[in-house]
């Protein structure tokens, strides 16, 4: 999700693009440490839009956060979770999620495709992964384990309650998702020139 100070002249994304292009490194934005999904998923609109602002990179997401609460940066990038109960209060401004569809936990606030960046799509996710030589037997009583705990009605509520809803894959489905993530993000990295850490 991108929110911004509400001291910001900045209503939608596409303010912000606009003004960006118009005064190209003057803005500033807090997110993750290079890499992580918050940065790429910036990186990813600069080079989809065309414009350059400056990343201030945080190691904790709750200070990057705090720091554009406090008005000392005018942007934030970050996962929802983060952001819902400074988005109700006033102390943030929701410009977009980065998702295909609106969040329940926000559900006014548009995504990037509703406001005209085409084909954005960025979400975080989690997964379990075991080290290659597990036992194929062992893999799959995990993995039937944790369906089986996704299935259980407290425990999709909750994970619902954080803005994390389940989405269980089969194995394969999980391998090849992975491996789409990460020839997807390297392009990005790539064409960013963003350094090896």
């Amino acid at each position: 999700m991108i929110v911004v100070h509400p001291s910001t002249p900045f209503k939608t994304i596409m303010s912000l693009v606009n003004f960006a292009r118009a005064n190209p490194g003057k803005l500033s934005y807090a997110a993750g440490t290079p890499g992580t999904s918050p940065h790429l998923t910036m990186e990813l609109l600069k080079l989809k839009m065309k414009f350059d602002i400056v990343h201030v990179p945080y190691k904790n997401a709750t200070q990057g956060t705090g720091d554009v609460i406090a008005g000392q940066l005018p942007i934030n990038v970050t996962n929802i979770p983060f952001l819902v109960a400074p988005i109700k209060d006033g102390r943030l401004r929701a410009l977009a999620v980065a998702s295909a569809q609106r969040q329940p936990l926000l559900p006014d606030v548009p995504t990037m495709q509703e406001q005209g960046v085409n084909d954005f799509e960025v979400n975080s996710w989690y997964g379990v992964c075991a080290p290659a030589a597990t036992p194929v037997a062992l893999l799959d009583k995990i993995h039937a384990d944790l369906m089986g705990v996704m299935k259980i009605p407290e425990v999709d509520k909750r994970l619902n309650e954080l803005g994390m809803p389940p989405a269980p894959l089969t194995r394969a489905e999980f391998d090849k998702f992975m491996r789409g993530e990460i020839a997807r993000w390297a392009q990005v990295v790539k064409a960013a020139n963003i350094p090896k850490m």
